[in-house]
């Protein structure tokens, strides 16, 4: 360690001369000499202050800046001499040579952290920077193209959803929820950043209490504070953006409610692929000895001359309906309707899908005509193998079928089990073949709600009218268009085309011989033509199950009704009055086409088809429905606020010239000033109640008006730093008689401290080195090296 100098009294009894070189107090103590008047004055010629005058502050000035006294006659700036740098500044504990004269009336503030005075050394000096940091305009920027990605995502994310089954709708409530809430959030945190930006502004502008400068600082989270009539008179921008921040949540309440389900048909035109169908050719071409060629069950049963098929001549024919076939018919003929398989709407029109389609094929058909009634009475004679006289009110029938001229008989030949004849051959010439199909022939009373009069000789028999039919109906080639509809799994056929192409057998059975063979011969359907033949059999075979229910009789014989027909099973008859359906020949028609359409509900039979439609489908079903302008309509009035205080708070950027916010270390930085720390005595813990007479005072941010203290501690001159870059001042919140306006890029730095009636020095180290070196080179490298 360098030996210390002694230092004399007269050096001690000198007045404050702001460049002496610090002392600690051990070389107070032991102070030996004065600086004779030749060494002040040498020191004063190197720019030092006269005895008693005032130093300056060099809190704000870079090194190199030139420092004028605030007193100096001559006005000019002294230069700062480049000495060499200090790594570091000395403590507070230093035992070298101290920066402030104990003898000085003014008060030294020093940390206990060493650490802590090293920063506040280092920062000495500093000038407040005019700039706006990139940090908040980008995080307004990032915030808002968030925001509006985010709510076009939530868009997008609804649209996607719209007509789609509602599944999991608890699962997109929660998506589109959180969508919504991450919009108010960004637009709420754009519109707080630019609010921030804004009451800075108005901090500048309007002098306002403590306590409106309280709600401006807590309004966007407190909203007790919009009583506050003050803030809102001075900071009516201000609080409009406060409020909004409030008001832009709404939106997050609106967007998800514009997403629904409901109870929705859509429809579409396409093609289905896989519709049932019939396609009685197949029958044609059925040989039962190869199944694996013909999968499925045939409408018929066959006998045949060679069960093998190996005979030369052999021929199969036909025995019966199938047990299938039969079973179809009865179903349709007691269910009243056409059956339908289960699956028939899933395969048509796909799963979850009704739809409506044409199918077109050639089948069996009944072309029916009426040939007698009461008011043709004559057409009945010859023309039927029976007549009026039979039927209500003549005789007491009320129904009568006579369905079986010129059957097919059975058997046709004694067989074996396995259905080959037991004598022969030679075969008879009729074995086997369709001489005729069999005409039905029907005859019906119709019972009016007319009453006979008294004197009729029918009044006794019957009470009202009734009203006698005779029709007949011959077995077709017919050409079908059904238009098939599938709604929720049930069908329902209707036929839109009925073509009569010819008779399924074009002989004629004579009604006045009617055990004379049908003619003529030539156009008998034998087993030898086998395509054609099978095909007979096929439509034979359909027809002899519809004849089951049609023949036999239905009597009334006062006071009861006696049935000898199976007709009552079915729909054709009423069963509250036991008469047959009013429009028996029609409805004749209908129900042998019901029975052709339960064939579909079979789809292992060899009539079996599937075709390629166009169809209509249509879905019922409760599905997402989006309304878009629910969304949009809160979105877009947030977003649009939101753009609008973008430019708010940009304005108030470029206008304030600093990007700032309110935080703790804005504020604490922005309150430096004297006034309020004599204001704030007794209000520390800053915890309530707080004081009234404090919330009424008003406060504005602006310039410091700083004056300088006489000998009796009084407030004289406003006192300015300067030096090259002009006036340096500090700015924070004051009273508004101690304040000024602000002014953009003007040089402000920090608050010149008083303790104790006197200014604290300030300025960087280097700063202070190089004034010292000049002043006393020597005492400076004693207290550098201690």
């Amino acid at each position: 360690m360098a030996t210390r100098r002694s230092i004399s009294p007269e050096r001690y009894e000198q007045p404050y001369d702001p460049f002496d070189p610090p002392l600690d107090p051990i070389e107070m103590s032991n102070m030996s000499r004065r600086r004779s008047p030749a060494e002040r004055g040498s020191f004063e010629q190197r720019g030092g202050h006269s005895p008693g005058t005032s130093r300056v502050s060099f809190g704000d000035t870079p090194p190199g800046a030139y420092f004028l006294p605030s007193e100096s006659p001559t006005k000019q700036y002294a230069p700062v001499p480049s000495g060499r740098s200090s790594s570091r500044a000395p403590t507070y504990n230093s035992g070298g040579a101290s920066m402030y004269s104990e003898g000085s009336r003014l008060k030294p503030y020093k940390t206990m952290d060493a650490d802590t005075q090293a920063l506040v050394d280092r920062r000495a000096g500093e000038l407040a920077q005019w700039n706006v940091h990139w940090v908040t305009p980008a995080s307004i920027a990032a915030l808002f193209i968030a925001g509006v990605l985010a709510a076009f995502g939530h868009h997008i994310f609804y649209a996607r959803l719209d007509g789609k089954p509602a599944d999991n709708q608890l699962r997109m409530i929660r998506y589109g929820t959180a969508l919504a809430f991450f919009v108010k959030s960004t637009l709420v945190g754009t519109v707080i950043l630019c609010y921030r930006q804004r009451i800075w502004k108005t901090f500048r502008t309007k002098a306002m209490t403590i306590k409106a400068i309280d709600g401006l600082f807590s309004a966007t989270e407190d909203p007790t504070q919009f009583v506050n009539w003050e803030m809102i008179r001075n900071g009516k921008l201000a609080t409009f953006m406060a409020l909004c921040s409030w008001l832009i949540p709404l939106a997050s309440v609106l967007s998800p409610s514009a997403l629904t389900s409901e109870i929705r048909t859509s429809y579409e035109a396409t093609q289905c692929n896989s519709v049932a169908s019939l396609n009685f050719t197949h029958e044609s071409l059925y040989n039962f000895r190869h199944e694996n060629e013909f999968p499925g069950s045939s409408i018929a049963y066959y006998n045949t001359t060679d069960v093998n098929g190996t005979t030369p001549g052999y021929f199969d024919y036909y025995d019966q309906p199938s047990k299938n076939a039969k079973r179809l018919a009865i179903t349709a003929a007691y269910l009243g309707k056409p059956a339908t398989n289960t699956l028939a709407s899933h395969d048509s029109c796909g799963d979850g899908w009704n739809c409506t389609y044409s199918i077109n094929f050639e089948g069996p058909g009944y072309n029916c005509e009426e040939v007698a009634n009461s008011s043709l009475p004559d057409l009945a004679t010859g023309a039927a193998p029976f007549n009026l006289s039979k039927l209500a009110p003549e005789g007491n029938t009320l129904y009568y079928g006579d369905v079986d001229l010129g059957d097919y008989m059975r058997p046709q030949i004694d067989t074996t089990d396995q259905g080959e004849p037991k004598d022969g051959p030679p075969y008879p010439e009729s074995l086997g073949v369709f001489q005729t199909e069999p005409v039905l022939w029907i005859g019906y009373a119709i019972n009016t709600s007319t009453p006979y009069p008294d004197d009729s000789p029918h009044k006794d028999q019957w009470k009202n009218v009734q009203e006698p039919h005779i029709f007949k109906c011959v077995a077709h080639h017919t050409k079908y268009e059904f238009h098939m509809n599938y709604t929720d799994n049930i069908q329902v056929a209707n036929r839109t085309k009925r073509q009569w192409v010819a008779p399924i057998v074009n002989t004629t059975v004579p009604m006045t011989d009617l055990n004379s063979p049908p003619s003529p011969s030539s156009d008998f359907v034998k087993p030898q033509d086998t395509e054609i033949y099978k095909l007979t059999a096929a439509y034979h075979a359909l027809g002899a199950l519809l004849r089951n229910f049609l023949r036999g009789e239905i009597s009334y014989n006062n006071p009861y009704f006696v049935t000898k027909s199976d007709i009552s099973e079915t729909r054709l008859m009423q069963p509250s009055t036991s008469y047959p359906v009013d429009d028996l020949m029609d409805q004749l028609q209908n129900v042998f086409e019901e029975m052709i359409l339960t064939l579909l509900s079979e789809p292992h039979l060899v009539v079996a088809d599937k075709q390629s439609v166009p169809c209509s489908k249509s879905r019922t079903a409760n599905v997402y429905v989006y309304h878009a302008e629910y969304l949009w309509i809160g979105y877009a009035i947030a977003v649009a606020a939101t753009l609008l205080f973008i430019g708010v708070g940009a304005y108030s950027i470029v206008q304030n010239g600093v990007a700032s916010d309110t935080q703790f270390s804005r504020i604490m930085v922005t309150t430096r000033n004297p006034t309020l720390d004599r204001l704030s005595v007794g209000a520390c813990l800053g915890g309530d109640p707080f004081p009234k007479e404090l919330t009424r005072t008003k406060l504005r941010f602006g310039v410091l008006l700083e004056h300088d203290e006489g000998e009796d501690g009084m407030e004289g001159r406003v006192v300015y730093r300067e030096g090259p870059l002009g006036k340096v001042e500090h700015c924070c919140f004051g009273a508004a008689g101690e304040t000024k306006d602000i002014v953009k890029y003007g040089t402000y730095a920090g608050l010149r401290k008083y303790l104790s009636g006197k200014r604290e020095e300030v300025g960087t180290l280097d700063e202070k080195k190089g004034l010292l070196e000049d002043a006393d080179e020597e005492v400076f490298h004693d207290a550098e090296e201690d």
